[in-house]
């Protein structure tokens, strides 16, 4: 499992990655990365980033805890809520090392 990062998401805006459920692995989904901006934690402390995604209106998938493949980082659990009928959102705020 490789590590989700702003510079890498960011690279891979306009993209698609599969989404499957985290219970039984199942395939629930394609959603392609809209965007990605830096979010407003940024201390010495903690860092942070937001994934802007977008899907197929007639396949709406829920406020809820996915793991997204992609071959640039692998596998990755991530929380994902909806803002609209097709819009998404993921936000990973990270402790600096």
């Amino acid at each position: 499992m490789g590590i989700v990062t702003h510079d890498l998401m960011h690279s891979l805006v306009g993209e698609t990655v599969d989404v499957f459920s985290v219970q039984n692995e199942q395939q629930v989904g394609v959603l392609e990365i809209d965007n990605v901006e830096a979010g407003k934690i940024n201390t010495e402390e903690f860092s942070s980033f937001s994934i802007s995604l977008h899907g197929d209106p007639n396949n709406q998938l829920p406020q809820d805890n996915y793991l997204f493949k992609h071959s640039a980082f692998g596998e990755y659990p991530m929380f994902m809520s909806i803002y609209d009928v097709d819009k998404y959102q993921i936000v990973i705020s990270r402790k600096r090392s």
